[in-house]
């Protein structure tokens, strides 16, 4: 028996398991097929024994922020805030006493975000693990990075004209996405020692080093669970009552999440 949550991002689905203290987690690219992937994750045999399923994120019934405060409530030492690193935004969770206090959230705007790094990367025929290692010998170059439609044209010009490289255009956008989480850091007014990252760019070294070069006071920390976070809190959730249960289309093969009795 286990109990699941699911976390449905703008570019990714996540899924963990819980029977006892084991956890199992899964994640996925969806490319705007969430439900797709999502049954697809659910149909293997890690979760088989599912009796509950919980939900956050797109489509959800459990908010994200209750989520991650549950996921905190079992992340060992003292933590300041936490920030997720998403495809489509970053929110920054000021933490006090152990309980989220506030949340932030930057701009809606495409060319600082997780998703429009990825859309570039694509653009320069790599993959992301190269581009991260190729992020790290580049430089900062000047880049019209407040529109995603003139930063796309302008890294097009640079390239072309050969004004940058493919590892400099990289470690700036790098650069950008980290000044907007420590603009949103700063915005918050307090002394920050330990944070939190989560989401799915806490696998990006690029990523990291830019963070810590910024604030080099501050611990950032990145935990086993950091890309799965919100569905572990979610699983959490699950296990304590808050839950739904899975039921199967008649017609096909298929997930739907109703409320359980």
């Amino acid at each position: 028996m286990s109990f699941v949550g699911v976390n449905i991002g703008s570019l990714s689905v996540k899924v963990v398991a819980l029977r006892g203290d084991a956890k199992v987690a899964c994640v996925a690219a969806h490319q705007g097929r969430p439900l797709e992937v999502l049954g697809g994750l659910l149909a293997g045999e890690e979760f088989a024994d599912a009796t509950a399923f919980g939900v956050c994120g797109h489509r959800g019934h459990i908010s994200e922020a209750a989520a991650i405060q549950r996921a905190l409530d079992e992340t060992p030492g003292v933590l300041d805030a936490v920030v997720s690193l998403g495809g489509e935004s970053f929110l920054v969770y000021l933490v006090a006493g152990g309980r989220i206090a506030q949340v932030l959230s930057h701009n809606k705007c495409a060319a600082g975000s997780g998703e429009f790094l990825i859309q570039q990367i694509g653009r320069m025929g790599l993959d992301r693990e190269a581009a991260i290692q190729l992020s790290l010998g580049g430089r900062v170059v000047p880049l019209a990075a407040r529109c995603s439609v003139h930063c796309k044209s302008d890294i097009t010009h640079k390239l072309n004209r050969h004004e940058a490289t493919p590892a400099d255009i990289l470690h700036t956008l790098h650069d950008s996405m980290a000044d907007k989480v420590v603009a949103l850091l700063e915005k918050g007014q307090r002394e920050l020692r330990r944070v939190l990252l989560i989401g799915g760019l806490t696998h990006n070294a690029a990523m990291l080093q830019a963070l810590r070069g910024k604030l080099p006071h501050v611990e950032f920390a990145v935990r086993p669970e950091s890309p799965w976070y919100e569905a572990w809190g979610a699983a959490l959730l699950t296990a304590t009552g808050r839950s739904i249960v899975p039921r199967r289309s008649s017609r096909r093969r298929s997930w739907q999440p109703v409320a359980a009795g």
